[in-house]
């Protein structure tokens, strides 16, 4: 990118109030973006709570991270300079630490005398406040102390990974964080979107709760179950039943990850490997039968493995178009051939040196992200003209009084209208990941219209296309498939006929934006690519969602959402030592790519916005899975000889893990980031001697005695329900959770009173409770009220109102086979019916 590329949000201001990693990661997503950001606090424990948690190298090069391309204001011991200072931003980002309720945003509401948190203080930025919690204003959990380990376990997902006798295996430090802060950017974006259509001193109140952004990863298994009423269990490591083979296996040198989920995946993979009397088993035909002779099927592939190289195998799997992937180390990582070629990582300074640290996956092709990053910067040190106005006595504060608003002055009247109201995108994408994203674009209340075809339906309505399987409609009662299309347009079209091709076209030709993840090539097989697109509607954006993104050499790698989390490299860093690279999640890739997807998108139609230019968007979803590497990479490169595989402990908190509770497969979360907590939680444990003892104050004192401490805990633990043993926790101030199951998800008593869920009622599969939006907007729940559309339901109101068919058309096309209501699949056949327990494995629509 050269210095006068122009970044897509430059110009927009934001105050970001620090405290907390995932208020401070959505401000380094919009400061990459060219939005200038100032950060401030109470004062300098608080902007860095929750980001520094010990005093190490790599929690402060983390820390450096989260800071970069940021300008830092002096520490605010004021409430009305904190006024002042909101009414000049475009966005103020307020972090998880200093909510309602945190301490520093209490410190605020002393200073200003009435006792409530920053959150209440700011009064009124251009566009739109960002109030990042753990746990959201209302709700059981409103008041317990968080972190990345409470709220995973609070997802359920943990209990699905990891050895089978436990413990289960917690996915990487900072993830939760991290998936939030994207979210909370989503918001932003949508309120810069939607301020045209808001009055001018009315600016949005939006709420962010980390546990809500994160039940994306949990809502399949929620639905799972709904639909079968079979409890997910944990099957061992890289094990996610009944799917297989889906796993990482040793080569003759490296690692592969593979995924076969159709019959014909398994036939083109034994054919890759030379296994023809494996191909030739009936007994192995589908992934059930294959799950149930697992042991005998991983014996057989590594077996033929050990032939050749993880870089040969991978090459063999495009050839074949099987999903194989190589596996990166951290080293691999750093030196990815693909990641170098579409730099993915960028130098980041910290502490006298020069890392490197994923860069931002937005894959902006007219307007890209930074490839360099700045170190933290005092606003002194650019010059800002507020620095010279925030003392004590000078015009900031006395501008503060002055713009307060009068006693008794008229207030706008604001409806909740959701700030993406007038916006359309046609979405042509399958799966989880694409219609994750166009979801989220739907629940924010754009207009989706999503395209399918009779002889190409969603991946999600089913794989094995039996003609019992069509004749009961059961393409229709997937609840994965209606959870992540709810709000949407369905319209069938087959784009492999002239006809369909146009009537295509004239619907992205009023449409703001396009969203796709099919196979490298299929739009422009089809027609449909960028540059015919674009001819359609000069100022589209179109965003391509694809494992490792187009117009490189693994741009045909066929790809889950489990492809993408082994691509990333990230099960190395996951795990115990001694052990296989390790998941933590059946498709961990669809969910994260999705939410960047839809950021990657709202950016582009900020800028358009802003400029009248539309974009392509080339987002490679392994790029977005490898923002989570980021602390374990920071501790590779600064320490490259300590294992940075530990299972559930953390180098920033000890102790730190998942513990046995009363109970079959019960467990019980517990994370230390303090002396304080500690020291309560030994109490507990009926060890004031360790409190008072001199040698565990301190993170590296604990460390020392970690498998004693984890001992009593284990001890401690096992004597109480999880819920019991995490409320006396948080009581004491120690942050704790009980693990969850998936099967618990759609009854949570703290979601159902923070109104998360939306209960709809949809033809032909009935009422589905599902996973609500993480964003509320003026104290209200935003999301749509729509159930998911049966195949082609709104084929003809949409082609009558955007394509101007007649009936007399419409009725041709029908006849025609062009818009079909009925599947006429002609993929993943199989010769008999085949028993299914769950749904499909999700799919980045390949």
């Amino acid at each position: 990118m050269t210095t006068d590329t122009p970044l897509p949000l430059a110009g927009i201001q934001v105050l970001e109030i620090g405290g907390g990693a995932a208020g401070a990661y959505c401000g380094r997503l919009l400061a990459d973006a060219g939005a200038t950001v100032r950060v401030t606090a109470f004062d300098e424990a608080h902007r860095l709570a929750g980001i520094v948690r010990a005093d190490t190298p790599a929690e402060r090069a983390y820390a450096d991270y989260l800071g970069a391309g940021k300008q830092r204001l002096p520490a605010l011991a004021d409430a009305a300079a904190l006024q002042a200072l909101s009414r000049q931003a475009d966005l103020v980002l307020v972090g998880e630490d200093l909510g309602e309720g945190g301490a520093g945003g209490a410190h605020w509401g002393a200073a200003a005398g009435n006792g409530t948190g920053a959150a209440a203080l700011l009064t009124a930025p251009r566009v739109a406040s960002i109030a990042l919690s753990w746990f959201g204003q209302r709700g059981d959990y409103r008041h317990w102390r968080g972190s990345d380990l409470v709220v995973q376990a609070l997802t359920g997902m943990p209990q699905m990974a990891g050895a089978v006798d436990g413990p289960p295996l917690a996915a990487g430090d900072r993830q939760a964080t991290t998936l939030a802060g994207v979210t909370a950017y989503i918001a932003a974006c949508a309120a810069l979107l939607g301020a045209a259509r808001r009055p001018a001193h009315a600016p949005r109140r939006l709420d962010v709760s980390i546990l809500e952004a994160n039940l994306v990863m949990a809502e399949m298994h929620m639905y799972f179950f709904g639909k079968d009423g079979l409890a997910m269990k944990r099957c061992g490591l890289n094990r996610f039943a009944p799917n297989s083979p889906v796993g990482i296996y040793p080569c003759q040198t490296g690692w592969v990850g593979i995924t076969v989920a159709t019959p014909d995946q398994w036939r083109a993979l034994c054919r890759a490997l030379d296994l023809h009397e494996q191909a030739g088993d009936e007994g192995l035909a589908t992934r059930e039968r294959r799950f149930e002779r697992l042991d005998e099927v991983e014996a057989v592939l590594c077996q033929a493995l050990a032939q050749r190289t993880a870089d040969e195998w991978a090459a063999i799997g495009r050839q074949h178009r099987v999903p194989i992937v190589v596996v990166p180390d951290a080293e691999g990582i750093l030196r990815h051939p693909i990641f170098q070629h579409r730099q993915s990582l960028v130098g980041l300074p910290s502490g006298g040196r020069q890392l490197q640290v994923p860069r931002t996956p937005f894959g902006l092709t007219a307007t890209p992200i930074r490839t360099q990053l700045t170190a933290p910067a005092p606003a002194a040190a650019v010059a800002d003209p507020l620095v010279a106005r925030l003392n004590p006595a000078g015009p900031l504060h006395a501008a503060a009084a002055a713009a307060a608003p009068a006693a008794g002055s008229p207030t706008l009247a604001v409806t909740n209208e959701p700030p993406l109201q007038g916006f359309t995108l046609v979405d042509f994408s399958m799966g989880w990941a694409g219609p994750l994203a166009s979801r989220l674009m739907a629940d924010l209340g754009a207009d989706v219209l999503k395209i399918e075809a009779g002889r190409y339906p969603d991946w999600w309505r089913g794989m094995n296309w039996t003609p019992e399987f069509i004749e009961g409609l059961q393409y229709e009662l997937s609840t994965t498939f209606c959870g992540l299309n709810r709000g949407k347009q369905g319209v069938s079209i087959d784009l492999t006929t002239a006809a369909g091709r146009q009537l295509a076209l004239t619907l992205v030709a009023g449409a703001d934006a396009v969203v796709e993840n099919q196979a490298a090539g299929v739009m422009a097989k089809f027609g449909l690519g960028h540059d015919q697109l674009v001819q359609a509607r000069p100022d589209l954006v179109m965003v391509s969602m694809s494992a490792f993104g187009t117009g490189n050499a693994w741009s045909d790698t066929r790809a889950y959402g489990s492809t993408l989390e082994q691509g990333s490299g990230l099960p190395s860093l996951t795990g115990l030592p001694g052990t296989a690279p390790t998941m933590t999640h059946l498709a961990h890739g669809d969910p994260v790519g999705g939410l960047f997807g839809c950021a990657a998108l709202l950016t582009a139609l900020v800028h358009r916005q802003r400029s009248g230019a539309g974009q392509y968007v080339n987002l490679s979803m392994v790029e977005a899975m490898l923002q989570l590497t980021t602390p374990g990479l920071l501790a590779h490169q600064l320490d490259p000889a300590t294992p940075r595989r530990r299972g559930n402990r953390r180098d920033g908190m000890a102790p730190h893990g998942l513990y046995p509770a009363a109970g079959c497969d019960q467990w019980l979360a517990v994370a230390i980031d303090s002396d304080q907590a500690f020291a309560a939680l030994a109490q507990l444990l009926g060890r004031p001697d360790w409190a008072a003892d001199p040698a565990l104050r301190g993170l590296a004192g604990r460390q020392a005695r970690e498998d004693d401490i984890d001992a009593a805990i284990s001890a401690w633990s096992r004597q109480h329900s999880p819920e019991q043993a995490a409320a006396r926790l948080q009581a004491a101030g120690v942050m704790a959770a009980g693990l969850q199951h998936a099967q618990d998800l759609a009854a949570n008593a703290h979601l159902a009173s923070a109104d998360f869920y939306i209960d709809l009622e949809r033809a032909v599969s009935g009422p589905q409770r599902q996973a609500g939006l993480a964003i509320l907007q003026d104290g209200q729940r935003l999301g749509a009220r729509q159930p998911a559309p049966l195949l082609g339901e709104h084929s003809w109101p949409v082609l009558q109102r955007h394509a101007g068919l007649t009936s007399a058309q419409f009725d041709a096309l029908v006849q025609q086979g062009v818009i079909s209501l009925s599947p006429k699949p002609e993929r993943n056949l199989v010769s008999a019916p085949t028993p299914a327990p769950t749904p499909a494995p999700a799919s980045t629509g390949v």
